[in-house]
């Protein structure tokens, strides 16, 4: 039952609610309505401007630092103590988003992949919004497209609510006046001096700080008076905007418009569905012969000068598109037209020839893999290629089971399977894999002088123990090290004459030197200086830097380097 129904019993309150984007103003509030936003206000005000706090100290300039699981986790307690706040018990299942949650916030922590930790933060931006969903309304029976429309609900929604928490601090004001009889709460008092004292604090600090050179040292390194200062303006709109989106979210999805019946829209002619699936089916199976003749049993017969490669490169991409499409066609089909006989077996055509795409596309990824290296794209394409699979498979059972929890398994593979993606440390593997092929392949400088050492510069600080290895480093310096065009520089750098009176940077650096540069002093330099050390260390970021001196003093025993030289 809803605590907080939505009441607009008077004319003036629903002319409000019929203008879109709009809240309604105190004037045109009903009474009761009043009363629920005092109170909401005074449940959830003082926490929100604490989680506001809370969220820009974590998040501010840090985007995966040490800070980011405290982030996850302090965001999980203000959203179950809003719950308890509110009489709700939060639901059992929802430990597993919760850990879910908590673990992608662990994953943010211990990698430098920055396309990693985009995707970490979509997904715990999702899970969020679902364990919000799943608490406030009864959710058993909804299918993916319910609840993706709940969620593109909820988030408007909480837009259109963005002047609630001014007007609801109106309202608390003026009713806590009139009941202490023009005295505000301890609270307000507690607000109020605090404002007072921010100015003074920087003032005696300032002038402090100016009369004792030790004292001003501490301040530098402990209060960061001056890191403050310049960036109080970003930090004035990171607070504003936690505290209005974690209030206007609450608010919003206290009052539970979103409609918890699913109606069946299963209202489709089949034959429709029949006649164009048919077809399709005709074309996969015709395609899927091709696959398990030619390209799995090994009698496949290229056009001359076309090789497998070449092969491999123009098909994965292509048939992980159609697995897609096939994947979100018989959702539809399943969600959108009515039960026939045909039409699932049909389906059940188009889902097996899907399986042996997603198998063709595999195969085809895995030889391009072993003739152009690995990249994270490719990486990530195998890897969407078994999430696939595994939603295929549960879309097949729901075929002849309608009572299977689709969208639950759905959310439960694609979380486990990310989650142990998001941990695997790709740029690592690449950079393992890519070097093994480039040490194999040294002896073919001819056809492949520069081993594409170019993308190895681009990967992470995640990359620094497979190329800072020990083993990995006397082998490369004593081999390819960036290709044989480095090996020519090196010579003509070594017979210049000229060279004592040139700059350091005309020394030919190998490829290792370079990842160094762009990923340290480039990257994670840049982020500890605007985000402040301590706040955003990173588990992958401290590995490589234990990594460095070896590497340095490596270069130093191959006289590779003019001077001995420390990369910290």
């Amino acid at each position: 039952m809803n605590e907080y129904p939505n009441s607009a019993c008077d004319p003036a309150s629903q002319a409000a609610e019929a203008i879109p984007f709009i809240t309604k103003s105190p004037t045109l509030m009903a009474e009761e309505e009043k009363e629920k936003r005092i109170r909401h206000f005074g449940l959830f005000g003082l926490s929100s401007v604490i989680y506001a706090l809370f969220y820009t100290f974590c998040l501010y300039k840090n985007a995966s630092g040490i800070t980011y699981p405290f982030f996850t986790g302090g965001t999980l307690f203000y959203f179950f103590s809003s719950l308890k706040k509110l009489g709700i018990s939060a639901k059992k299942d929802s430990v597993f988003y919760a850990a879910g949650i908590e673990l992608l916030g662990i994953s943010t922590f211990c990698t430098d992949n920055k396309n990693i930790i985009s995707m970490n933060k979509w997904g715990i931006f999702i899970l969020f919004f679902i364990l919000f969903i799943h608490n406030f309304y009864q959710d058993k029976l909804w299918d993916i497209f319910k609840y993706l429309q709940a969620i593109l609900q909820t988030v408007l929604g909480s837009l259109q609510a963005f002047t609630r928490p001014v007007i609801d601090f109106k309202l608390y004001r003026k009713a806590e006046k009139t009941k202490e009889k023009g005295k505000l709460s301890s609270a307000a008092y507690i607000f109020i001096g605090v404002l007072i004292s921010l100015p003074l604090l920087t003032i005696v600090l300032s002038l402090l700080s100016s009369a004792d050179i030790v004292f001003r040292s501490f301040i530098r390194d402990y209060i960061f008076i001056d890191w403050l200062s310049e960036n109080f303006i970003g930090l004035s709109f990171s607070i504003l905007f936690s505290f209005f989106a974690s209030y206007c979210i609450l608010a919003y999805l206290e009052k539970r418009s979103i409609k918890e019946e699913v109606t069946d829209k299963r209202t489709g002619e089949p034959l429709v569905a029949v006649t164009f699936t048919a077809l399709l089916s005709l074309i996969y199976l015709l395609f899927s012969g091709i696959q398990i003749i030619y390209l799995f049993a090994g009698n496949m017969q290229l056009p001359e000068q076309y090789t497998y490669a070449e092969y491999a490169r123009e098909g994965f991409f292509q048939l992980l598109f159609v697995c897609l499409i096939n994947l979100i066609l018989v959702l539809v089909c399943l969600g959108r037209f009515k039960e026939n006989k045909t039409l699932k077996a049909i389906l059940t055509i188009i889902s097996l020839c899907t399986y042996i795409m997603i198998a063709s596309s595999a195969m085809r990824m895995l030889l391009y893999i072993q003739y152009y290296d690995l990249t994270f794209l490719r990486f990530f394409v195998l890897w969407a290629l078994i999430v696939i699979f595994f939603l295929m498979t549960g879309i097949l059972i729901h075929i002849y089971k309608e009572t299977f929890p689709l969208f639950q398994y759905c959310i439960t593979v694609v979380t486990i399977l990310y989650i142990a993606f998001s941990f695997s440390r790709p740029d690592y593997f690449i950079a393992k894999y890519n070097i093994a092929q480039m040490l194999e392949k040294e002896g073919t400088k001819s056809e492949r002088p520069d081993y594409d050492t170019e993308y190895l510069l681009s990967l992470s600080a995640d990359a620094a123990p497979a190329i800072l290895d020990a083993k990995t480093l006397s082998a490369l310096l004593n081999g390819p090290e960036s290709s044989v065009r480095w090996i020519q520089d090196l010579e003509s750098w070594n017979n210049d004459d000229l060279r004592d009176y040139r700059p350091d940077t005309y020394r030919p650096t190998t490829w290792m030197e370079k990842y160094l540069h762009y990923t340290h002093y480039s990257s994670i330099q840049v982020t500890e200086h605007e985000g402040s050390r301590w706040r955003t260390f990173n588990l992958s970021r401290y590995t490589m830097k234990k990594c460095m001196n070896p590497f340095a003093m490596s270069l130093f025993m191959k006289n590779k380097c003019p001077i001995f030289y420390s990369l910290y």
